[in-house]
Formats: structure tokens, C-alpha cells, sequence
């Protein structure tokens, strides 16, 4: 299955969710911070294409 943006954020405010709810245990600590690390990169990555997107379409506009 392809991570979509949208599945990102999820994932990502689920893990967030569970380290406030202090539901991440020690040992699952930081391999949950690694994974929100790379949802975060992923998120980044997308929106900063997207906005190159958009700047390149209304550059064709004009």
C-alpha cells in the first residue's frame, strides 16, 4: 500500500496520541520516535512538492 499524506498525518497524530496518553512503553519509545521522524520527513517532503507544483502551474498561467 502507498503512504499517502494523509495516512502520514494519521499515523503520525496516532503516535502522538499514544506518547501522551503515556501508552508507548520504554522499549517501544524509540522506535515509535524513529518511525515519527519518517512520517514527518515524508509529510515535509510531500508538501514542499506540491507547493512546487502549484508555483509551476501558475507560472504556466502567466
Amino acid at each position: 500500500m502507498e503512504t499517502t499524506y494523509e495516512s502520514a498525518l494519521e499515523e503520525l497524530q496516532q503516535i502522538t496520541q499514544n506518547l501522551q496518553e503515556g501508552k508507548i512503553g520504554i522499549d517501544e519509545l524509540a522506535v515509535q520516535l524513529q518511525r515519527a521522524a519518517e512520517l514527518i520527513r515524508f509529510c515535509r517532503d510531500k508538501l514542499r512538492s506540491v507547493e512546487k507544483d502549484i508555483e509551476g502551474l501558475f507560472e504556466e498561467l502567466t
